[in-house]
């Protein structure tokens, strides 16, 4: 019998990262990637799925070796990934001293000059 690459919760089998949405079917596999926009991590057949539709082809990817642990397999990013809502896409990466605000760079350039 071959084995599918894919463990069910009851597993003792971890790993570092998780894919976030075979977790939410109660399937545990190893993360390769993590999706900025989703905020998620992605295994290898979902990565492939993630790419294949237009509207997230233009996703930023990860490797894990770019995200922090925090003692948890699916801990976030030690960077920002909150997007703006004034500019779809944009991911709040700046700051305004003077105005005290976290931002993306669109709102830095035409408000906080």
């Amino acid at each position: 019998m071959a084995f599918s690459g894919s463990i069910l919760k009851t597993s003792e089998e971890t790993f570092d990262f998780i894919c976030t949405s075979c977790a939410e079917d109660n399937l545990i596999k190893e993360a390769l990637k993590y999706c900025v926009e989703c905020q998620k991590y992605c295994c290898k057949d979902c990565l492939t799925s993630h790419r294949r539709f237009a509207l997230l082809k233009g996703h930023t990817f990860l490797d894990n070796s770019s995200v922090k642990l925090q003692g948890q397999p699916s801990s976030l990013p030690a960077f920002p990934t909150k997007q703006c809502s004034q500019h779809i896409g944009k991911i709040m990466d700046m700051f305004c001293k003077t105005h005290d605000v976290v931002c993306c760079y669109v709102c830095a350039a035409e408000d906080h000059k």
